[in-house]
C-alpha cells in the first residue's frame, strides 16, 4: 500500500525523515516513536538512522531545518508531499474502511499500526497547532477589532456632542433673535414718543398754573394724550437741564412736538436773532459789559463772574497765572478782551462772548509777539500793560511808537525817572469806582503812576494790535515827557521844555476861556 511505502524503508535504503517534522515552523514536542519498531525497519548491516529531524533552536523554523540536513530530491519530494497530506488531513477528516487495508501478516499489521499510530499522534499535533495558531489569530483579530470599536464609540460619542453644540448655539440665536426684536420695538416706541416721528397733529389745548412742576407737566401732558412715557419725558427733562420754569397759560399743542419742542413751548420765547457788535479799541472791560448788556446780551453780573471765576484755555492766561495775579488788579482778564467787530446770537452767553474775545486776542498776539517780550525783559502781561496806557495816552495810533519810546526811556532809567506820571492810569480807577471820568493825581491807589513806582497792576484798557506793536518797539528818542493839547501831542527831553510847553498851553486856553484837552 502507498501508505505503508512512504513509512517503512526497503531493505538496503536509508530511512527518510518524518515529514511532519520538517514542515512545523516552530520547535513542538513529539511523542518518542517506540525504539523496536524503528530497529526493525533498519537493516541490520547499517547503523539505525534517527527518525526525528534535529532538534531546532528557538526561532528556527522548518526551512531552516532543511537547509541544516542535507537530503535527496526523493526524499524532499515525499517530505512535500507528507506536508501536502497532513494538511489535507487537517482540512478533511479522514475515515479508514477495514476493507481498504490490505491483508498483511502480525508483523506487518503491528508495523502499519506503530505507523498509523505515530502518524495519526503528528496529524493530531499538527491539527493542534493549526488551532492554536488560529485561536491566536482569531484573539489578535479580535485585539484588532477593539480599538476600532472604540473609535467608533468615540466617534458617536463626538457626534453627540457636536449635535448638541449645534442645538445649543440654535437656541443661545433664537434667544437673542426674540430679545433683540423686543427691545427694538421697545426702542422705536420710545424713540417715536420723544422724537415725534409718527403721532396724531391733532391739536390739544394745555392750562398751565404758576408754578407748575416738571411732574405735574408730564402727567397733564399724558393725561392728554401728547406723550406716552411721562417717566421717559421727565429723564430727558433732567438731561437737558430743564430749569422747569414754565410760564403759566393756556397753549395749543399737538403730538407732532417732540420733547425738545414741548419743553421750550411753556417758556419765555426769546429772539436768537444775531447781533453784530463793534468794540472800539481802547475800551475798558465795564465799558464792554456796559455795551453787551445794553444790546440784550447777557448781564452785568453774568460778565463779571465770567471774567473772574472762568477757566480758560488759553497759554497767555496759564502764563499770568504763573507770573502771579496782583491783589490790586481790578479784572482779572484786563487787557485780553480785544477790541474788533463781532456777531453773536442775542442768546449768547456771557462765557460764549467772553472766549471769543480771548480767543481773537490769541490770534492777534503772535508767538513772533511773544518772542519779543522775552527780548525785551518783559513778560505778556507786562507789555499788554503797557499798550494799554499807550492806548490811553496818544491821541492818534501815529503816535503811538513816539509815546512808547517815552515810557521805555522812563523805565530803563528808573534811577532817575522811578514813576511813569500817567494821567490816564489815575483816571482808570476813579471811573471804575465812581462811574465818573476825573483827574485827581493825589488819589491813592497802586494804579496811580504819580505815587508808585513802575506799572500799574493791570492793563487799564483793552489795547488794539498798533498799540501793543508799538509796545514791543518803540521809537528811539530821548524822550521823557510829552504833553497833549487840542489832539496834537507834544514831546520833550527836559522837565524845563516840559513845564515851558504846559504853561504856555495854560495861558492859550485862559484867552479862550476854554480848559486844555490833557496836558501830561
Amino acid at each position: 500500500m502507498e501508505r505503508d511505502n512512504s513509512r517503512a524503508a526497503a531493505p538496503g535504503q536509508k530511512s527518510s525523515p518524518s515529514p511532519a517534522s520538517n514542515d512545523v515552523k516552530k520547535p513542538v514536542q513529539r511523542k518518542p516513536q517506540p525504539q523496536q519498531v524503528l530497529q526493525k525497519q533498519a537493516p541490520a548491516s547499517k547503523p539505525p538512522v534517527q527518525e526525528k529531524a534535529q532538534a531546532t533552536e528557538p526561532g528556527e523554523t522548518g526551512n531552516d531545518i532543511q537547509q541544516k540536513t542535507p537530503m535527496s530530491k526523493s526524499a524532499r519530494a515525499r517530505i512535500t508531499a507528507a506536508a501536502m497530506n497532513a494538511k489535507n488531513l487537517q482540512n478533511t477528516p479522514r475515515t479508514v474502511r477495514s476493507g481498504d487495508l490490505p491483508k498483511a501478516g502480525p508483523e506487518e499489521a503491528k508495523n502499519n499500526m506503530t505507523a498509523d499510530t505515530s502518524e495519526f499522534d503528528e496529524s493530531q499535533m499538527m491539527k493542534t497547532k493549526t488551532t492554536d495558531i488560529g485561536m491566536r489569530e482569531d484573539k489578535t483579530s479580535e485585539d484588532s477589532v477593539k480599538p476600532s470599536k472604540k473609535g467608533k464609540k468615540k466617534g458617536s460619542g463626538a457626534g453627540s456632542n457636536t449635535l448638541m453644540s449645534i442645538v445649543k448655539a440654535i437656541v443661545y440665536i433664537v434667544f437673542v433673535g426674540v430679545v433683540s426684536i423686543f427691545l427694538a420695538i421697545a426702542i422705536i416706541t420710545v424713540a417715536n414718543d420723544v422724537f415725534a416721528f409718527v403721532k396724531s397733529d391733532e391739536p390739544v389745548e394745555i392750562t398751565l398754573n404758576e408754578n407748575t412742576t416738571l411732574d405735574e407737566l408730564a402727567d397733564l401732558l399724558h393725561d392728554k394724550g401728547v406723550i406716552k412715557y411721562p417717566e421717559i419725558f421727565k429723564l430727558y427733562a433732567k438731561y437737558k437741564k430743564d430749569d422747569q420754569k414754565y410760564i403759566a397759560g393756556t397753549y395749543t399743542i399737538n403730538g407732532m412736538m417732540n420733547y425738545s419742542t414741548l419743553l421750550g413751548e411753556f417758556k419765555e420765547k426769546f429772539d436768537y436773532g444775531t447781533v453784530r457788535v463793534t468794540i472800539p479799541e481802547g475800551y475798558t472791560t465795564d465799558e464792554i459789559i456796559d455795551l453787551f448788556v445794553s444790546l440784550g446780551i447777557g448781564t452785568r453780573e453774568g460778565f463779571v463772574d465770567v471774567i473772574q471765576n472762568d477757566e480758560f484755555d488759553f497759554w497767555f492766561l496759564d502764563e499770568m497765572e504763573e507770573n502771579g495775579i496782583s491783589e490790586d488788579r481790578i479784572y482779572r482778564l484786563d487787557g485780553y478782551l480785544f477790541p474788533d467787530t463781532y456777531e453773536f446770537y442775542k442768546g449768547s452767553s456771557e462765557r460764549t462772548v467772553i472766549r471769543k474775545m480771548l480767543k481773537r486776542f490769541s490770534q492777534i498776539f503772535t508767538s513772533e509777539y511773544r518772542k519779543q517780550c522775552e527780548t525785551l525783559g518783559y513778560t505778556v502781561d507786562q507789555i499788554v500793560t503797557l499798550a494799554s496806557i499807550i492806548e490811553k495816552e496818544a491821541a492818534s495810533p501815529s503816535e503811538f511808537f513816539l509815546v512808547s519810546s517815552v515810557f521805555h526811556n522812563r523805565l530803563n532809567n528808573r534811577w532817575v525817572y522811578p514813576r511813569l506820571e500817567s494821567d490816564a492810569t489815575v483816571v482808570y480807577v476813579i471811573q471804575h469806582e465812581t462811574g465818573e471820568r476825573n483827574v485827581d493825581l493825589t488819589y491813592d491807589t497802586p494804579y496811580n503812576t504819580y505815587l508808585y513806582d513802575g506799572l500799574t497792576p493791570g492793563p487799564i484798557s483793552n489795547p488794539s494790535a498798533s498799540a501793543m506793536l508799538a509796545a514791543l518797539s518803540p521809537q528811539e528818542t530821548n524822550y521823557f515827557y510829552f504833553v497833549s493839547n487840542n489832539g496834537t501831542t507834544y514831546f520833550s527831553e527836559t522837565k524845563a521844555q516840559h513845564d515851558a510847553l504846559v504853561e504856555q498851553f495854560r495861558q492859550e486856553a485862559l484867552e479862550k476861556e476854554t480848559e486844555p484837552v490833557g496836558l501830561y
